[in-house]
């Protein structure tokens, strides 16, 4: 009983140093990432004239996506650093000695990482999203004013409601108002049943929605007929309010799984292609795990270190390996976007041959101390 509870301090004491590193790491990452991103942006901060306000609170959103991003990284090297010391000073040996297994000494970093995972998936469902989409909303909208000096205009367009297809010949975000409008509604057999055209459409605001100007409608009966009206004023029903006419791609990051999948309907019913956004909506269960195979690849490499107590060879081995899961990632992400592998091969490729290497070489690592 004594034997098992030294033991369970073992862990206490390894999961203790663990969490000491990684919030050292997190700070760093997300303290050198601020600074370098503020001296990017001072310039834009300073020709808008913005508030000191928009700019702090533009760099607080910025700090939910950067640990979101920086977690793998930190948890690879915070893994190696712990494991590494505690093997340059012999404390791994002493552990080892006492009975302790290799694997039951990562036994901590692995939940560790497990819980970090799922913690990762959570914040990318919830405040990553909402944080992403509002420092967008925030630099385009607010510093940079693009809607209001017309950058978000767009022309020439084309999109698609079930039966319906819309038309729209220009879109003024200065103003908020769409021009050269065109309505085709379909019936079964994809018949022409009804066409609207006006010359412009005015957002009006909450429930009032959007008004068409100097509209003509035309309505296609059976064997031909047609019958033509004019209206100085008639509503345009749509969902679509302005912000969503912008003239702005929404990054998947910026949306939940929810809102992504919406949103890949929306572009399919479009006509768009969405192979690569299915690939980041497929990734989105794939990537968080990196941080449970970054402990699996990087506890190995701390602990070979103790039998030369040289730790930058086996350091810079397992970051290399870290990065090139990224590599991996990024390349099957590739293909899978150019549909020449499956979506769920495309995500979940790196996450399997790291969950290979980081096991072989833990094994390896219990046969060789």
């Amino acid at each position: 009983m004594k034997s098992r509870f030294r033991l369970h301090i073992l862990h206490a004491y390894i999961l203790q140093q663990f969490l000491v590193v990684l919030g050292g790491c997190l700070f760093a990452f997300a303290s050198l990432f601020l600074v370098f991103d503020f001296f990017e942006r001072i310039r834009v901060f300073f020709k808008e004239g913005s508030s000191v306000i928009q700019a702090v609170t533009y760099l607080l959103l910025k700090i939910p996506m950067i640990v979101h991003l920086m977690m793998p990284i930190a948890v690879l090297i915070a893994t190696l650093l712990v494991v590494g010391r505690l093997s340059q000073l012999s404390e791994l040996t002493a552990m080892r000695a006492c009975g302790a297994s290799i694997f039951w000494l990562s036994k901590p970093l692995l939940a560790a990482g497990l819980v970090i995972s799922l913690l990762v998936f959570i914040a990318g469902e919830t405040i990553v999203p909402w944080s992403t989409f509002r420092v967008e909303e925030l630099y385009q909208l607010d510093i940079r004013k693009k809607a209001s000096s017309g950058s978000y205009s767009r022309e020439n367009f084309w999109y698609r409601k079930g039966d319906t297809f819309y038309s729209i010949g220009y879109y003024d975000s200065r103003t908020a108002s769409l021009q050269d409008i065109s309505l085709l509604e379909f019936g079964d057999g994809f018949e022409l049943q009804r066409r609207v055209s006006a010359k412009s459409a005015t957002w009006l605001g909450g429930a009032a929605g959007w008004t068409m100007e100097d509209a003509v409608e035309v309505t296609f009966g059976r064997e031909g007929r047609m019958k033509m009206s004019r209206f100085p004023r008639i509503p345009l029903v749509i969902e679509e309010k302005p912000k969503d006419f912008y003239n702005m791609q929404r990054k998947p990051e910026s949306l939940s799984l929810l809102g992504l999948r919406e949103y890949i309907a929306k572009l399919a019913a479009e006509g768009v292609p969405v192979t690569e956004y299915e690939v980041s909506f497929a990734s989105r269960f794939s990537f968080p795990f990196v941080n449970f195979i970054a402990v699996l690849i990087a506890f190995p490499f701390g602990i070979v270190s103790a039998r030369t107590r040289k730790i930058t060879g086996s350091f810079l081995t397992g970051v290399s390996l870290g990065f090139g899961y990224h590599v991996i990632h990024a390349f099957a992400s590739s293909l899978g976007s150019a549909e020449l592998i499956p979506v769920t091969v495309a995500a979940w490729t790196a996450n399997v041959l790291g969950l290979c290497i980081g096991g072989y070489f833990l094994a390896g690592a219990e046969f060789r101390n």
